[in-house]
């Protein structure tokens, strides 16, 4: 069945409120809705829901981009490896063989581990 016409488009008219004064809350504009039209029956769900869409037609609230602007889906983020810890078992050889390299790069632990992943980089398998 078809709706009476009333005369009465909320979101029109929220809108107009919006445009006169753009901070009002939800709340302020239904209050200011039912004080202009104290005959009409208003859901308050169906006016935080016009609320919204007019808040984004007059430009005040930024929508949130969810794809690029030609359309396409943003590529998701993902994360970095972690670390790994420092309670990997490694061989005394090993320490041993690292600690003159170690006094060589100037005692710097941050320049030798630099040093030694550039060489991973380079060793071709």
């Amino acid at each position: 069945m078809a709706k009476k016409a009333t005369g009465f488009n909320m979101a029109a008219e929220i809108r107009a409120l919006l445009t006169a004064d753009r901070s009002m809350t939800g709340r302020q504009v239904l209050e200011a809705l039912k004080k202009k039209f104290p005959s009409q029956k208003i859901n308050e769900n169906s006016l935080s829901v016009a609320f919204s869409g007019a808040r984004k037609k007059v430009g005040i609230k930024k929508t949130v981009r969810r794809r690029k602007p030609d359309g396409r889906k943003k590529a998701a983020r993902r994360r970095k490896a972690a670390v790994k810890s420092a309670s990997t078992s490694v061989s005394l050889d090993a320490l041993r063989a690292a600690k003159p390299y170690l006094a060589a790069c100037g005692g710097d632990t941050e320049a030798a581990i630099d040093a030694v992943r550039q060489l991973g980089r380079l060793q071709i398998s």
